[in-house]
This record gives C-alpha cells, structure tokens and sequence, in this order.
C-alpha cells in the first residue's frame, strides 16, 4: 500500500498485514484500517492518504502505534472518507449576511442538498450535488447543526437514504450490482455457511 503526504509525495510504500480491511455501509462513513510493522517509527501526518479503487481516503486523525521492542512498531492507522469533512463544518443559511447558524427553511430535497454543498465549497472547492429523490417540498427548521447531521435528517424526513462518493453527496435510494446480482437461492444445501456475516 502505497502512503502519500499532503504534497502528493510517497510517504510510505510497505506490505500491510491481512488484518487490514475497507469497511463501506449506507449513510456512514467510509473508513480503511491498516495495520503494519516497522523496524523504526516513521510519522504519517494528519492530512496523508492513501488511493484504493478509484477513492481517496485521508488521515484525518493521528496513527495509533505500539512499540513492542527496540525494532518492532506495530501501527493501526484508519484512513476516512470524505464523509470526515461533513462533520467539521455547521449547516447554515446563506443568503443572508452574516450567515444565519438558526433557521427556518422550506425546499425540495435538491433546494437542501444545493445549500449543502454550497456550505460545503465556502471551505473545500469541488462537492456537487449527485442524484436527488423528487418529493414535495418540507419544512425544516436548523439550530447550529453539522452537516453530517443535517444530511442524516434528510435522509430521514424523506425517508431515504444517501452516500459520498469522492465530493458527491446523493440523496435517495442505493441500488448496487443491478447489472451484475449476486445469486441466492433457497434448498438443502443452497444456504450460507454459518458464520459468515
């Protein structure tokens, strides 16, 4: 796995332990855990990512390490989504200056997510609004929300769901493999292996 800091430089290109795994869920945040050795420590700064299947994944918190000798340091480091940057930033109306943090809106689904990702590029250029479910227009009312928050609520008060991929946020429902299904069926034989999950 190759390791590369802010700049865009390698870090770091090292074997990673098969205790390593990607975890992806609906309406979460994506995350890579690594786990390696090394014989000495080397830092990896908040701000390194790291490139798997088409997707950036970004340090945003400090390494975890343990020194189990003199040459011996076991790291864990858990590389996130783009979902991380949604938590920083509050949700907030901006057609009026200054910004208000406590409102009162009625939209569409588009309306919301549009002020989303507006909210979203006053600090980090590049998020667009993806697919978005048609439905009548709500009234939502926000009090100093994060944005992460807010887009739990739309999912909820339309009763659907949503994803990041790289800086586009959809809202509505997931559909996965529709051209290629995995094959099920019922009968002696035919079931899962217990234990899988």
């Amino acid at each position: 796995m190759v390791i590369y800091n802010q700049a865009g430089d390698v870090l770091l290109d090292i074997p990673v332990d098969d205790d390593s795994y990607r975890y992806r869920a609906i309406a979460q945040t994506k995350k890579i855990e690594l786990h390696y050795s090394l014989p000495g420590h080397v830092e990896v700064p908040t701000g390194s990512y790291i490139e798997f299947q088409g997707e950036r994944y970004t340090l945003w918190y400090p390494e975890n390490f343990e020194k189990k000798g003199t040459r011996i340091f076991d790291y864990k480091v858990i590389f996130g989504g783009n979902e991380e940057i949604l938590k920083k930033y509050k949700y907030k109306l901006l057609s009026d200056k200054p910004y208000k943090l406590k409102f009162v809106m009625t939209a569409t689904p588009r309306m919301f997510m549009e002020l989303l990702v507006d909210n979203l590029n006053l600090y980090e250029s590049g998020w667009t609004v993806g697919t978005v479910i048609e439905a009548p227009e709500k009234l939502l009312s926000f009090n100093h929300e994060k944005c992460w928050a807010v887009l739990g609520r739309f999912a909820q008060e339309f009763n659907t769901e949503f994803e990041v991929v790289n800086k586009t946020i959809h809202l509505g429902k997931l559909e996965k493999f529709k051209d290629n299904p995995v094959a099920l069926s019922y009968g002696k034989g035919n079931g899962f292996v217990p234990g899988v999950g």
